[in-house]
């Protein structure tokens, strides 16, 4: 079965324009946009598989590696994210925010 993606109605209604429009290449603008937009959809559903596959891996090692890619991705810095040191800290009552 062949797989679908959803993409916004904006993003949508842009393209369909933009071809109607018979590829303006003049219509610079219209152009970025819709380019901008795919990349948004890709990097969502890049995003997406991610964080399934490290929700779904058993290995713990890849399983860090998973959520430490998906972070990178979602753009989480590196000290605001829940590590082994944040969770002791928890656990002994010591977090501060």
């Amino acid at each position: 079965m062949e797989k679908r993606i959803q993409i916004p109605l904006k993003l949508y209604e842009m393209m369909v324009s933009y071809i109607e429009d018979h590829f303006d290449p003049s219509d610079r603008q219209r152009y970025m946009a819709i380019c901008h937009g795919v990349d948004e959809k890709r990097d969502a559903e890049i995003r997406r598989n991610l964080y399934s596959a490290y929700k779904s891996e058993t290995n713990p090692v890849t399983r860090e590696i998973l959520r430490s890619s998906y972070l990178d991705k979602a753009g989480i810095p590196s000290h605001g994210r829940w590590n082994e040191e944040t969770e002791r800290n928890y656990r002994e009552g010591n977090l501060t925010f």
